[in-house]
């Protein structure tokens, strides 16, 4: 026995053996089924195509629906939120606004960095084409305490807290058409000549330095714990280099550096 239904019309009839488009004409006018109908067979829907050959067993259910278009609920739910928001907009909102007064923002920066011209025109170096050789400086100070190239300074602003220095080349595609090898070893002192920790490392010693070379382009610096007023110098303590074997490659590479120095806050 098969169980057929549309709607809330069913009945439970010996239609195995028959096809589902059988037990459709068979049921069209009892039931009233509309052509339009989809078959759905213990659950699954069976293609249009596939009524003719689908053959019914004992015990099967077969349900005939019209699906439903879903096109005016949706334009319901619309029309509902519609007249939600209007509803919203209607009404408003209860406002108010202010200023804050108290706000002070000083017209200088935290910091600033300038170049050292005395060091930077201090430090020299000369060589040839595959050659390796050392930097030179005759600044007064330079084998105690390195030639500086930069200034920090804090003073104005009286800034008190931590800092990040970093030093880069702008120019390192140039110079690695000179150099195969390009270093500068850099390092931080107060205006007191006394080394700055810029690793974090809790202590200021012999340690705290960093190198620049064109592998990495750019290096950073970390002074911590910034007094009010106090000023900095960025130095450069040695450095090396050795160039490529002389040849037309050397043809717009450049012989000098360019360092960038930015600083900011942490």
């Amino acid at each position: 026995m098969v169980e057929i239904r549309y709607k809330d019309q069913y009945e439970v009839t010996n239609l195995a053996g028959h096809t589902i488009s059988e037990a459709r004409e068979q049921f069209r006018s009892e039931f009233g089924i509309p052509e339009k109908s989809r078959a759905r067979l213990n659950g699954s829907t069976v293609k249009a195509s596939a009524e003719p050959d689908t053959v019914l067993n004992d015990d099967d259910k077969l349900t005939f629906a019209v699906k439903r278009a879903r096109m005016p609920f949706m334009i319901g739910a619309m029309l509902l939120a519609l007249a939600i928001t209007g509803g919203v907009f209607a009404y408003g909102f209860v406002n108010a606004s202010t200023t804050i007064s108290a706000a002070s923002v000083s017209d200088t920066n935290f910091a600033d960095v300038s170049t050292n011209t005395t060091g930077v025109s201090a430090i020299s170096w000369s060589g040839f084409g595959f050659f390796k050789g050392a930097l030179a400086s005759t600044y007064p100070t330079h084998s105690a305490n390195g030639t500086p190239i930069f200034n920090v300074e804090t003073d104005t602003s009286n800034y008190q807290g931590d800092l990040v220095v970093t030093v880069s080349l702008g120019n390192a595609d140039k110079l690695a058409k000179i150099y195969r090898v390009l270093a500068l070893q850099l390092a931080m002192e107060t205006s007191s000549n006394i080394t700055v920790d810029i690793n974090e490392s809790g202590a200021a010693d012999s340690n705290d330095w960093v190198m620049l070379t064109l592998e990495n382009g750019s290096v950073s610096m970390f002074p911590g714990g910034v007094a009010g007023g106090d000023n900095f110098t960025v130095r450069v303590m040695n450095g090396f280099f050795i160039t490529h074997v002389y040849s037309s490659g050397w043809s717009g590479g450049s012989k000098t550096p360019q360092l960038f120095a930015e600083v900011a806050q942490r």
